[in-house]
């Protein structure tokens, strides 16, 4: 298993958690995929999926905070106008019409309203060359305004990888999503 390189976005601690640990994260990793820290919530949405999106039995359903993926968002790389290469350029700073949306307060943990998956972000596994069109990193956005990522389970390989200003609570997960999967979301991630 590959090492984290780098984060994307900023620490907990400049996004406004008091302790500066125990929040969503994300981190680009030395084989080029993508390590996301986020609360374990594979029960609540699974039979929320689309068809057309399933995961494997490795695979869990974790969620990030709205304000975790937007700020991550300048540091995602961009593809190429040839998606025959599928060869990824370096992020840009974000452009166009801010969005903006108050921080959701996170209705999953304590079950205060039915969150619902409102849209996919990037495309279906089907247009990033599953054979099987399922069992595929996808990441979703939520009625509350947090978003849902599906990835492989690598929270035992990559703990004790975290940087210092960066931790893990019980509920949260870590999961591994493709290069791809977040690059082509990229596109879809609301600017700050």
């Amino acid at each position: 298993m590959s090492q984290i390189n780098r984060r994307l976005g900023t620490p907990p601690s400049l996004r406004g958690s008091v302790s500066g640990q125990n929040c969503p994260d994300i981190f680009e990793l030395t084989d080029g995929n993508f390590a996301v820290i986020g609360t374990d919530a594979t029960e609540t949405l699974e039979a929320l999926l689309p068809a057309d999106a399933t995961r494997g039995e490795d695979g869990r359903i974790v969620l990030l905070t709205r304000e975790t993926l937007i700020y991550a968002k300048a540091d995602i790389p961009l593809i190429t106008p040839s998606l025959d290469t599928q060869r990824l350029l370096p992020g840009a700073a974000p452009s166009g019409v801010a969005e903006t949306r108050p921080a959701p307060e996170p209705a999953y943990r304590e079950g205060r309203q039915q969150v619902k998956i409102e849209r996919r972000l990037g495309v279906p596994p089907q247009k990033r060359g599953s054979l099987t069109g399922q069992t595929c990193p996808d990441i979703f956005e939520l009625s509350d305004g947090s978003f849902a990522v599906i990835g492989t389970e690598a929270t035992e390989t990559l703990d004790q990888e975290l940087p210092a200003d960066a931790a893990r609570a019980d509920y949260e997960r870590i999961v591994v999503i493709s290069r791809e999967t977040l690059v082509r979301a990229k596109a879809d991630i609301p600017d700050l």
